[in-house]
C-alpha cells in the first residue's frame, strides 16, 4: 500500500503492518489506522504515522520504548484494555511512550502516564490513560547530567556557527 505523508513523502507500507486503534488516540479520535515507522537515523525512536485520508491529518508522533528510559516502569492493564486490543497474553504486547522533542533536545519528555500498547499478533493498539498513576505526562527523557551535556553541546554548536558567520 502506498501512502503520502507530510514528513516523509510517499511511502510503501505492507497491509499487515497497519495497527488499528478502535478508539483513536486522545485528541485525535478520528484517527484509527496507523503504522509504526522504524528509521535507522532516529533509533531508538520510531514514528507512529497516522494513515491519512481526505478527512484526517497526516500526523506522526515520536515513540520510544519507555523501559529504555526507566527500567522500573510498570503498570497494569485493565481487563477492558486487554479486551480492546484483543489480547489475553501480555507477551504479545509492545509498549511505547510518546516523546516530545522541543528545539532543545535536552528538554525532551516522555508521556509515561499514557502508554501506547500494541498487540503485535492482532495489530490492535490503544493509548491507555493510567489514572491515579505516579507517572507524569512530561517525564524527562534525559537525566539531569545527560540533558546538560546535550544543551552544552547545542550551545557550543551555536557559538561555533556565530563565530563562522
Amino acid at each position: 500500500m502506498r501512502i503520502n505523508t507530510v514528513n516523509f513523502g510517499d511511502l510503501e507500507i505492507a497491509e499487515n503492518t497497519i495497527i488499528t486503534f478502535d478508539d483513536g488516540l486522545p485528541g485525535f479520535p478520528q484517527l484509527r489506522r496507523f503504522v509504526i515507522l522504524e528509521m535507522d537515523d532516529i533509533k531508538p525512536f520510531h514514528y507512529l504515522q497516522a494513515l491519512p485520508d481526505d478527512d484526517t491529518p497526516a500526523i506522526a508522533l515520536y515513540l520510544v520504548n519507555p523501559f529504555l528510559v526507566d527500567p522500573s516502569y510498570e503498570f497494569r492493564l485493565t481487563d477492558s484494555d486487554m479486551e480492546a486490543i484483543k489480547s489475553t497474553n501480555s507477551a504479545e504486547l509492545t509498549i511505547y511512550s510518546v516523546a516530545t522533542i522541543p528545539a532543545n533536545p535536552g528538554e525532551a519528555t516522555l508521556n509515561l502516564m499514557a502508554p501506547i500498547v500494541v498487540n503485535e499478533k492482532d495489530r490492535r493498539g490503544r493509548q491507555v490513560i493510567l489514572h491515579e498513576s505516579k507517572y507524569s505526562v512530561r517525564h524527562p527523557l534525559l537525566s539531569g547530567t545527560e540533558a546538560e551535556t546535550v544543551e552544552s553541546h547545542l550551545n557550543g554548536e551555536a557559538a561555533d556557527k556565530q563565530g563562522n558567520d
